[in-house]
């Protein structure tokens, strides 16, 4: 019998034939580039051209105890950015039936396979309320119908005590933070980035050959502080009346790294390094206004090719 409609449980995707456990959210975007061709004497349309038809994965996942998404795709290697900038990935969508509790059960009614595709962002996302969560995104140009996908594991890991990952997962006392954070009071972290991927093409081939990253790639991280008093800290600061040849600038490098654990207390579940050559780029103060909500000072903190993202799950 056909499906009447596809939800949550009927539908699951994998990276290089691995289940994406925790998955939340899946979507795909198919993009065909047309260019229009016109003729002199007619305005009709002469030709319709699809110049460059791309497929754009999206992929949310719980941070669970199970690997990352990223680690999917890197195949639990810990490489940097730079490494990893030309790591393709096979990634498999398929669709079960919409009466079944578990997808795989019977086989999936309909799967779309995207074959050489690259990881195009990445984005991390530590709330104080809400769940621990990471979406990737990736780019490539082959679609075709074909594969199979099977069914998550039923418990986050490890199976006996293990929970998504939420607040009292930070270990704030092995995180390395930035100076300017000393004593704050944390409600989020976001860790973002960009690879800005381009086309190349070359004679006698349709889809492109490669899609090579933009450098330098430019990591940020964001810190949400539950603020108590004006922010003052000097490295920020600045004056208008400065004397002649004196700056400040804010930009002193600090070294940013996030620590994660399970609830079975497992140091260093996963580990987002962003090194030592972090900036602090912006510093936001907002809310508190009569809505009754609280002010709330934002932290944006840049570097450069530098993120080392360490997957000790299983």
């Amino acid at each position: 019998m056909p499906n009447n409609r596809i939800f949550y449980a009927s539908h699951a995707v994998q990276v290089n034939n691995v289940t994406v456990h925790g998955a939340q959210s899946v979507g795909v975007n198919t993009n065909f580039n047309l260019e229009q061709v016109f003729q002199l004497g007619r305005i009709a349309i002469y030709d319709n051209l699809s110049v460059d038809p791309e497929v754009e994965v999206t992929i949310n996942k719980a941070l669970d105890g199970h690997n990352l998404i990223w680690s999917l795709a890197r195949g639990n290697v810990i490489d940097a950015l730079v490494e990893s900038a030309n790591d393709q990935s096979d990634i498999e969508l398929g669709v079960g039936a919409d009466n079944q509790e578990v997808i795989g059960l019977v086989a999936n009614t309909s799967v779309i396979t995207m074959t050489g595709c690259f990881v195009n962002s990445l984005n991390y996302t530590f709330p104080v309320e809400g769940n621990f969560t990471e979406e990737v995104t990736f780019v490539g140009s082959h679609k075709s119908a074909a594969g199979a996908v099977t069914a998550p594991d039923p418990t986050p890991l490890p199976v006996i005590v293990g929970h998504v990952l939420r607040r009292q997962n930070v270990m704030m006392g092995t995180s390395i933070l930035p100076a300017a954070l000393t004593g704050k009071r944390l409600s989020n972290i976001s860790i973002s980035t960009s690879f800005n991927r381009e086309k190349m093409f070359t004679l006698g081939k349709f889809s492109p050959f490669h899609r090579f990253v933009n450098f330098p790639i430019e990591v940020t991280v964001t810190f949400d502080v539950i603020a108590d008093e004006v922010a003052i800290h000097p490295d920020v600061l600045f004056d208008v009346f400065e004397a002649e040849c004196e700056s400040r600038d804010g930009s002193a490098r600090e070294h940013i790294k996030i620590n994660l654990c399970n609830s079975a207390g497992d140091a260093d579940l996963y580990v987002f390094d962003l090194g030592s050559g972090c900036s602090l780029q912006s510093v936001n103060y907002s809310g508190g206004d009569t809505g009754g909500g609280n002010v709330t000072e934002t932290y944006t903190y840049i570097t450069y090719n530098d993120l080392t993202i360490t997957d000790n799950s299983t």
